[in-house]
Order: C-alpha cells, then structure tokens, then sequence
C-alpha cells in the first residue's frame, strides 16, 4: 500500500493559526485604510438607521434651504481614537455631499493625531492650522458643526460674526443655546459665553431625531439658524459688544 505525505497539524497549531487570523490590530497601530475601513462601516450603519432617515429630511429642509458655502467642522475629537467622534465625522462628509458644497469642508480638533490628519487630507478636507477658539468671521453662508463642543466655543463663533450683515450667514449644528442660558446663572453665562444671551432671541432650533446608537453620539444637537426677518426686526443696541470677564478660550470642560 502506498502512503501519500501528508502535513498533519496539532490542535495548538491550528488554534494559533485562527488566533493569528482574528488578531485585532491596536489602534496604535493602524493606517489611513484602517481608519477608512472603521469609518464606512459607521457611515453604513448611520444610513441604514432610522434616526438618519428623519434626520436627512431636517437637513433637506433647514439646513440645504440656506445654501451653505463652506462647512467648518470644530470638536470631533480624534477619530482614530474615539466611535463617538468616527460617527460624527462620516455626518460631517454626508452632510458635505449633500450640500453640493461650492466651498471647502475646513476641520479642527486640538487633539488630533498625525493619523487623524491624515484621513482629513484623504478625504480632501481643510485641516485648520491654528486654534481658533471657533472664532472665524464668514462673509458667505457657513454652517458650523460643532457636535458637544462647550459653551464659550459657541458664543466665540456668534461673537466672530455679531452683527446685522453677518450672523444671518451662521446655521449651527451643536447643542442647543438654550440649555445653556436655562441651566446657568447670569453671572455664569455673562463670563463664559455672554453673546449666547441675546442669541436664544433671535434662534430657530430644530432638536435632532432622539435616538441613534448608546444615545451619546447625537444627543442634545440640533439644527439653530437665524432667520433674516427675526433680524431685521431687533434695534440697533441688539448688536453692541458684550464685555466678558475673561477671555473666552475655552476651559475644562469645553471640548476644543
């Protein structure tokens, strides 16, 4: 009788050998690609959501309705390091096809990594250099995404375009002003983020759907524009500087 060689393998090796295949990679140790794998999975399953169906009819509806130019994404967070903020960022690129943007789609987060750059740059977005403290005054329709940033980040982006001809340019997805201006004490509210005041009278808020994953990603957003004839009908005195007992950079518990 003939033998046929034949390679015969322990049962330690084969269980090494499935280990090995099953392997996850450390973030640590992970490239652009893996990065965009991780991010079209979330993008599948944010559009295959029910929160993103009622969610794309606001955006058709308050936010495409305003003709954004430019995007400017402020507090993500990393995206190599954090679900919550992978999620947030695949919105930022649908929200930029669905726009159709003239512009340019700018992003900035303090604690980006080299790796978080990069996918930006993959995805031919504009990393912002410098830390603006979300100060950046616009000349054209701009929508700010700033998804759970704090509060003095907010009222820095209204103070950068406080005035008659400009902040009807400013739509802004983030948290709602008013939770802010009910929950703090004026003395609170005028040192850190004062312009938040007289904004929540002249604000049109649309709360995002309710739920979406743990419920941490989109929760408290909302779509806040400021419509042109609410505008038109404040005084004068409506636009003048507020004072601010420090400078508002942030603090602990802001998130850029």
């Amino acid at each position: 009788m003939e033998f046929k060689y034949q390679t015969v393998r322990s049962k330690k090796n084969k269980k090494n050998a499935n280990r090995k295949r099953n392997v996850v990679k450390d973030i640590s140790e992970w490239t652009v690609q893996d990065v965009v794998n991780v991010l079209d999975r979330r993008r599948e399953a944010l559009l295959d959501s029910s929160f993103y169906t009622d969610l794309l009819v606001m955006l058709q509806d308050k936010v495409v309705a305003e003709s954004p130019h430019d995007i400017i994404c402020y507090g993500v967070g990393s995206i190599q390091e954090s679900k919550s903020a992978q999620y947030q960022f695949v919105l930022a690129l649908l929200m930029r096809d669905l726009l159709k943007l003239p512009g340019a789609l700018y992003i900035y987060d303090p604690i980006f990594t080299e790796l978080d750059i990069k996918v930006c740059d993959h995805y031919n977005m504009e990393v912002i250099k410098d830390n603006e403290y979300c100060r950046r005054t616009v000349e054209k329709p701009t929508l700010f995404y700033m998804p759970h940033c704090g509060k003095s980040l907010y009222s820095n982006a209204l103070e950068a375009n406080w005035s008659a001809d400009r902040l009807y340019n400013v739509v802004v997805v983030g948290n709602r002003f008013e939770n802010y201006t009910e929950g703090l004490l004026d003395r609170e509210l005028k040192r850190d983020c004062p312009y938040l005041i007289p904004a929540v009278k002249v604000v049109a808020c649309t709360p995002f759907p309710n739920e979406f994953d743990n419920n941490q990603i989109f929760n408290d957003l909302c779509i806040q524009t400021f419509p042109k004839d609410t505008l038109a009908d404040v005084e004068e005195s409506f636009w003048q500087k507020l004072e601010s007992a420090k400078e508002n950079d942030g603090n602990k518990d802001d998130v850029i």
